[in-house]
């Protein structure tokens, strides 16, 4: 089976979990003999280019982090190359099947253009909800400006704007026949938003659960010098509810938070992180709180081996976190915000922990529970085991898709 996945970003330039995922996925298919190829943004390089099997060539609609007034005025000509670059892929490499992962920053254009030069051979697998959600354009034209007489001129500037993205301006209407989603609460917010979702079955995601059980293997559940050891890892934004830690620990005694240590891994918008910061010398956290920088991807099993507690305090509902897996396959307890993917997988008590999103005082209550029952370290962490290893599988996910790529086509 010809396979090309389309994807707004591919290693080693990502976001999040969505993007390693996609080559995970790419190197499971190539394993099992598929014949393979990637058309993705060339973010993070110099000049658009390829090499091998991955073709980096696709503009994304602007910065992921600054929107540029001109990123709307030159959409013409970046919309022009990019359908150009995917049409001459399917002329040479006649795929049997198109393979749709991420398509934040990227047009919508291109799915549209793969669902008309492939009829049904376009399978989605959604596990973030880019189908709904505004893009770069909409968000950046629609929001005010940072003063009264900036956000008049961005009005006037708005109609000619909106003239050049009128094919971006309005949701581009894509018939999603085939969608397996990585949760089944990712499914339902598309489906409630009105996304036409046909064949979605869930196919939850994996990751290669090897180095993740060995640290696992190696756990005593014995506190060193008594310390609970809590671990944030993930991008430093609001939506990520990063401050929600910081806000509960504020709430515990100061005998409690004797008895912790918090380490917060990773990078964000600069604004935010100055803002955890101001909260860890507001609220006298100095003593308690590590912030860390990211580290390769290699070094988190070891990593996270090192910690009793994984914490996911995400504000939004995360379709399927990946670190939650991880941790969960890494015999962690997981304490994690009540919804999305999260609320799906964990069941409280019995293979973690769940708060209200946002509730630092729900949050602190959780953290508590764990500072009076060490035991319950052992508990929540064989059950979460439990769970990676019959859910969060790679190769189970790999399987699955491939079995469904196979049926789309006609193969099976």
């Amino acid at each position: 089976m010809k396979v090309l996945f389309l994807s707004n970003l591919y290693p080693p330039h990502v976001i999040g979990g969505y993007e390693a995922l996609c080559q995970e996925a790419v190197e499971g298919f190539a394993r099992l003999g598929h014949q393979v190829s990637v058309l993705t943004s060339a973010y993070g390089y110099d000049r658009p280019f390829s090499e091998g099997n991955i073709h980096r060539l696709l503009s994304l609609e602007g910065d992921l982090q600054f929107y540029k007034m001109q990123d709307a005025w030159s959409y013409p000509q970046r919309r022009a190359r990019n359908l150009e670059h995917l049409r001459r892929l399917v002329t040479e490499e006649k795929p049997d099947v198109i393979f749709i992962w991420g398509m934040w920053n990227l047009s919508k254009s291109l799915a549209q253009e793969a669902e008309r030069l492939m009829g049904s051979r376009v399978v989605y697998y959604l596990a973030n909800p880019w189908p709904i959600e505004a893009n770069m354009h909409r968000q950046f034209w629609d929001s005010p400006a940072t003063s009264p007489l900036k956000t008049f001129a961005k009005r006037l500037l708005r109609i000619p704007a909106r003239l050049v993205l009128r094919e971006e301006w309005e949701p581009v209407p894509l018939r999603f026949e085939h969608a397996p989603c990585c949760s089944a609460a990712q499914r339902d917010q598309l489906l409630e938003a009105g996304v036409p979702l046909k064949d979605a079955p869930v196919i939850y995601e994996g990751i290669d659960l090897t180095n993740y059980l060995a640290q696992a293997d190696k756990r005593t559940y014995e506190l060193k010098d008594g310390v609970l050891s809590l671990v944030f890892v993930g991008i430093l934004a609001e939506h990520k509810g990063v401050h929600t830690i910081l806000e509960a620990l504020s709430q515990l005694s100061a005998e409690e938070r004797k008895r912790l240590r918090l380490t917060i891994l990773g990078k964000g918008h600069q604004q935010y992180e100055a803002r955890l910061h101001g909260l860890v010398s507001q609220h006298r956290l100095s003593d308690v709180v590590e912030f860390h920088a990211p580290i390769p991807r290699a070094e988190l099993p070891a990593f996270l081996g090192k910690f009793d507690v994984l914490l996911l305090p995400s504000v939004w509902a995360e379709p399927l976190a990946r670190i939650m897996q991880e941790g969960l396959a890494c015999g962690m307890a997981v304490v994690g915000s009540a919804n999305g993917g999260t609320a799906e997988t964990i069941v409280h008590g019995e293979n973690g922990l769940l708060f209200q999103p946002g509730d630092a005082a729900d949050l602190a209550k959780q953290i508590r529970r764990l500072l009076g029952d060490p035991s319950l370290l052992r508990k929540l962490a064989e059950g979460g085991r439990k769970t990676a290893e019959e859910r969060f599988d790679i190769h189970k996910m790999v399987a699955n898709l491939e079995a469904y790529l196979l049926r789309v086509t006609g193969a099976l």
